[in-house]
């Protein structure tokens, strides 16, 4: 188990009362699905948070999380019709053109984009409709300009240019009538500790390469916290790219997979 795994794991419990922000997202990008499909997936779903609206848009619906603890949870909720399985979305358990319905709210950003897209579109068939969102650059500028001002840089993981995106939505093969569109999600906070908490509870923590904080670092951050909540200005935004619409598998094959030798 990776420590991506190893704090998403940890965080299954809390992740329900916790990810506020990221349910809002999630309800918007269900906003956009229509109803009528027959197997729809969620890549990256978590304790289950939404399988309930997703079981509402499709008769079958699959949820894919790699935390175990995760899936156990949204396994226990026993809702007709769904399934939780534990495994990678940059592998999608699932067989070519087995879904019509293809859902992931905030999970893409843990992942090598190429891949899930390519899952994307094997799993998919043709004129399946794809809800995808995930954040881009932009993303946590307020807790990232904090960090550099304690000497913590580079703690965040690097998100996406949506340009880049579109480039690999294209090589992959990702075309039909899809919409890109960009929106911020902006969450205010009374306390540092819930600030910081808004994150780590929920697993997403600092980039995975990074070395522990130290406690003279720990300390200046949260000095300068304490500062923007005395001036009522801890906030959090998350500037989300949402991909929305039908996948034409006929329209443009995928350009070959690039080969990495290690």
């Amino acid at each position: 188990m990776n420590l991506i795994e190893k704090r998403f794991s940890k965080a299954a419990m809390a992740y329900d009362s916790r990810a506020l922000i990221q349910k809002r997202i999630a309800a918007a990008l269900l906003a956009e699905i229509p109803d009528g499909f027959s197997h729809a997936a969620d890549l990256g779903s978590g304790p289950g948070v939404n399988f309930k609206r997703l079981r509402q848009k499709a008769i079958q619906v699959t949820g894919i999380d790699f935390s175990p603890a995760m899936t156990g949870i949204a396994a226990s909720l026993g809702i007709p019709g769904v399934r939780a399985v534990t495994g990678n979305i940059e592998e999608i358990p699932l067989p070519d053109n087995s879904c019509d319905l293809l859902f992931s709210s905030l999970a893409l950003q843990w992942c090598r984009m190429d891949r899930v897209f390519r899952e994307i579109r094997r799993v998919s068939r043709n004129r399946s409709f794809i809800a995808l969102a995930f954040p881009v650059s932009g993303t946590l500028t307020e807790l990232e300009e904090a960090l550099r001002k304690a000497g913590l840089q580079n703690r965040i993981i690097r998100f996406h240019e949506p340009e880049e995106i579109k480039q690999i939505l294209k090589n992959t093969g990702i075309s039909g009538n899809i919409r890109l569109s960009e929106q911020d999600f902006t969450e205010c906070y009374s306390s540092a500790r819930d600030y910081l908490d808004s994150i780590r509870k929920i697993g997403a923590g600092s980039a995975p390469e990074n070395s522990p904080v130290s406690r003279d670092s720990y300390r200046r951050l949260h000095d300068l916290l304490r500062e923007l909540e005395r001036q009522n200005r801890l906030v959090h935004t998350y500037r989300t790219l949402f991909i929305t619409g039908y996948l034409l598998k006929n329209a443009a094959p995928p350009l070959p997979a690039q080969k990495f030798i290690c």
